[in-house]
């Protein structure tokens, strides 16, 4: 019998981030995995009002608002796509838009898995610190604990959530990533014909939200050291958010225009030509769930520097696709992000190992169609109780 799964997601557009991925590759693998996949989201994110959403998912539920799900028509649309699926799967938590599904999911006996998408550890916790403590004691700890299972994408994602939901009823299924499409020096040499002027650099790569919680602003200081001896490193800084004109008047200051190149958001066919155009992938983030960029950073064969903030870290590491670097020192994260880049500016065949290791580790670790299977027999599990 087909299984029916409503996917609940508090936004779908593309620039919010993670889980709008996982939640449309799981939907795109559904059917391969003998379920018939459903969303429920709001326009959250989306510059065409969800015009976009509606082409992509002719049939999903779709509000203005996580609001609208509150009272009145929302409410009840709510109502109606949890009472058309055998099991919810909710995505992040803080939404009021997954607390009402989840409280309608209850009162119909309707079961749910719920994945929170790094939205647990202790760094998020402490953003809103105040707000997030009384949510969670009048809101967000019924629907953590009404959960069937609660789904993690690394052992750190649980460790970090464990004080606030324990150890119990916890499943780890590492996401999958995208591998870059076709011919890489294809995609190398169309990337340099668009941007002839970085054309013989050694280009390292950030691709993210351009805001605090990634610090990029430690690549650009990092990029000011490494320089000093090796002229010919540069950077991409793809993507956009709050801190793009701090990060560009930073590279001003440090004289790094002819290094530095802004390219906004990328996806698609521009995004691998950038990745492919790169040697290395830069992430000193605070917190990182899983870091989906990072993920396919890994399948075009980029090793990767990051923190220990980064959950997957340890798979990296045990890799040999990546190094870790020293973050307790907020002074010196810029110091230690320079070692790493100059070791695979002084030792190419080094870094040509990570690159490989990076490969193999992508292909093995994070593949979607496995990610998908394992997430669909969890729902399967949950049912036969």
């Amino acid at each position: 019998m087909t299984l029916r799964v409503l996917h609940v997601s508090p936004y779908m557009a593309a620039a919010a981030g993670g889980p709008p991925v996982v939640v449309d590759r799981l939907v795109a693998r559904a059917a391969a995995n003998g379920a018939d996949a459903h969303i429920l989201t709001t326009t959250a994110y989306s510059d065409d009002s969800g015009a976009g959403l509606r082409r992509t998912y002719p049939d999903l539920t779709l509000l203005p608002h996580q609001r609208a799900a509150l009272t009145g028509a929302g409410r009840a649309a709510v109502r109606r796509a949890v009472a058309q699926a055998d099991i919810l799967h909710l995505h992040t938590v803080w939404s009021p838009l997954t607390a009402v599904a989840a409280a309608a999911a209850r009162r119909q006996g309707v079961p749910y898995v719920l994945s929170p998408h790094g939205m647990l550890d202790p760094y998020s916790l402490a953003q809103k610190r105040l707000k997030k403590r009384a949510y969670l004691a009048l809101v967000e700890g019924r629907v953590l604990r009404g959960a069937a299972r609660l789904i993690y994408t690394a052992q750190d994602e649980r460790d970090l959530a464990a004080p606030v939901v324990g150890h119990d009823r916890a499943d780890i299924v590492a996401l999958g990533a995208d591998a870059p499409p076709g011919d890489t020096a294809g995609l190398r040499a169309a990337f340099f014909a668009r941007h002839p002027d970085l054309a013989g650099r050694s280009l390292a790569l950030f691709l993210g939200r351009l805001d605090d919680k990634k610090r990029p602003e430690t690549a650009l200081q990092a990029l000011n050291l490494v320089r000093s001896d090796h002229p010919d490193a540069g950077l991409l800084m793809v993507g956009t958010g709050p801190a793009e004109q701090a990060l560009r008047n930073l590279t001003r200051q440090l004289g790094l225009q002819d290094a530095v190149r802004f390219t906004g958001f990328l996806s698609g066919q521009d995004k691998w030509q950038a990745m492919a155009a790169c040697d290395l992938f830069v992430l000193p983030s605070r917190q990182e769930n899983f870091a989906i960029a990072l993920a396919e950073a890994l399948h075009a064969g980029l090793p990767a520097l990051l923190t220990r903030r980064v959950n997957i870290w340890r798979e990296i590491t045990g890799a040999g696709a990546g190094v870790v670097i020293d973050d307790t020192d907020e002074a010196a994260i810029p110091t230690h992000l320079a070692a790493g880049w100059r070791h695979w500016l002084v030792d190419p065949a080094a870094r040509i190992r990570a690159a490989s290791a990076a490969g193999q580790l992508a292909r093995a670790a994070f593949d979607w169609d496995d990610s998908a299977a394992r997430t669909h027999a969890i729902y399967r599990a949950v049912l036969a109780g």
